[in-house]
């Protein structure tokens, strides 16, 4: 209907009833441009994280988009332009066919192809090429975030939703989140790793694994059917308990899976160079007044606020071997992505940043000081089972913008189904989920519908009543989900909300 067709800027316009998927702070719609009669992907940002009072939000988007626009980096999802308004930000992209979460869902027994888990990998490590680069971590990576089109994989941006969620204090977990950022310790770049191997190994698996007496659980089923295969060793190095025995990315690129398998010859040295520079800056500073350090090579009679390149011809002077990107990199990590100067009180912060390793903090690619790993490790000591605890929360429930009338109602007539035969959601789960796999897949839940709601025959509403209770975005429906979905919620209520 038209009312429900809305606009942003001159020729941007999308369907609110056209939902691709949900986050948690954006929606995604289909969308068109009338301009060159394209369909785009938009998406539309929570309008509660980009008030005045955190204007911040709102320019790491801005610069985030920006970023990825002008560089158009290999493996990211191209974005098309920038729309803003008073109460929300639009990012708008070109239009992928999936999601790798949509593909694990409607894959047999949630598995995928060992050619294809391939092509994900190569897409993956490619992308995650320029995060290096860029020296920052991208900290939220997950099948949702991992877009499709013409058989290729491609990043939908940055990392931004984790981001922003630890701005306003959020701890939103997920099974693809390692231990150390879990457990809230110290973490480096191996995060991504972690991440990267847990979706590898869901991909071919058809679950994650889970964490037992300080060790990544590996199933039998996984290692009868790939042991042989060179990815096996890869993935599970990838996802190791503990940092100090996982793979690096200088490791990742030097593997023989990653070079003879997936064709990736890179050299990715300036990790380590970079670090050894930022290490020598770090222990400087420790010494000496590092401010009146620099400050004494400048040109300028004002030592409070140096440019960027009296910051380069000062640094500079601590090692013959850093190259002046390695100094450009530092002075931006330290001073902020579009900064021109570098005061007293940035440097300070970034060296407390350092030190500390402050949970929440965008992160650097470089390892932990021996110190910081031997911390790391007894902190993580005599946890015997590790688990993600993901909390269900009325005042948080995610995808509301998939509850369309027709999906209301089917949820409404399982509830009521169960209530007339007194079925209990124990008994619904040991004939559906009987070997305990971690829940309802969406072929089951698909049969559960029509079995008890035969008109709901739908593919589309069918998706989205999935979509809605998979609450905790992991693929598979669980107990917690359904009795939350079904009889804790008041889905009538939350509807007459959202309109």
């Amino acid at each position: 209907m038209q009312q429900d067709i809305c606009k942003v800027g001159q020729y941007i316009q999308w369907d609110q009833k056209k939902v691709l998927g949900e986050g948690r702070i954006s929606v995604i719609y289909a969308g068109h441009n009338t301009k060159d009669n394209s369909v785009i992907a938009l998406k539309k940002f929570r309008s509660d994280l980009l008030n005045d009072k955190n204007f911040y939000l709102r320019e790491i988007l801005k610069q985030e988009e920006l970023l990825l626009r002008m560089m158009q980096p290999e493996n990211f999802i191209k974005c098309i332009s920038l729309e803003e308004t008073q109460n929300s930000v639009y990012w708008v992209t070109e239009l992928a066919e999936t999601s790798l979460r949509q593909e694990l869902i409607l894959a047999e027994f949630g598995k995928l192809k060992l050619e294809q888990v391939k092509i994900i990998c190569k897409n993956l490590l490619d992308g995650y090429l320029f995060l290096i680069n860029q020296n920052v971590l991208h900290q939220d990576i997950k099948p949702e975030g991992i877009l499709k089109k013409n058989n290729q994989y491609y990043y939908s941006d940055l990392g931004n939703g984790y981001m922003i969620s630890r701005f306003q204090g959020e701890n939103n977990q997920t099974y693809y989140q390692s231990p150390q950022k879990t457990l809230n310790q110290i973490y480096t770049s191996k995060c991504d790793v972690w991440s990267v191997g847990i979706i590898l190994y869901e991909c071919l698996q058809g679950s994650v694994p889970i964490i037992i007496n300080n060790e990544t659980q590996i199933a039998k089923e996984f290692t009868n059917a790939y042991q042989q295969e060179p990815i096996y060793e890869f993935i599970i190095q990838c996802i190791k308990y503990s940092e100090s025995e996982r793979l690096s990315w200088e490791q990742v690129y030097q593997h023989p899976f990653v070079i003879n398998q997936l064709g990736i010859n890179v050299d990715v040295k300036i990790e380590q160079s970079y670090t050894q520079f930022k290490e020598q800056f770090l222990q400087t500073s420790s010494k000496v007044d590092l401010y009146l350090m620099i400050g004494m090579s400048s040109q300028s009679d004002n030592t409070e606020n140096l440019s960027k390149q009296e910051f380069i011809q000062s640094a500079k002077r601590l090692t013959n071997t850093s190259s002046i990107k390695e100094i450009s990199s530092l002075f931006h990590e330290i001073a902020g992505f579009k900064a021109t100067h570098i005061t007293n009180k940035d440097i300070s912060n970034w060296q407390n940043r350092v030190k500390n390793r402050l949970k929440g903090d965008r992160g650097h690619h470089y390892p932990l000081m021996p110190q910081e790993q031997t911390e790391q490790d007894n902190q993580l000591k005599n946890l015997p089972i590790l688990r993600w605890t993901m909390n269900l929360d009325r005042k948080k429930v995610r995808n509301t913008s998939l509850l369309y009338p027709e999906v209301v109602e089917v949820l409404l007539s399982i509830k009521a189904s169960m209530i007339k035969f007194d079925t209990k959601v124990n008994d619904l789960f040991n004939k559906y989920d009987p070997n305990s796999i971690g829940g309802i897949t969406k072929q089951q839940m698909d049969k559960l519908i029509l079995k008890i709601y035969p008109e709901g025959r739908n593919d589309v509403v069918l998706s989205h009543v999935f979509q809605f209770m998979n609450q905790f975005q992991n693929g598979k429906i669980t107990k917690e989900e359904f009795q939350f979905c079904i009889f804790d919620l008041d889905i009538q209520e939350i509807t007459k909300t959202r309109n």
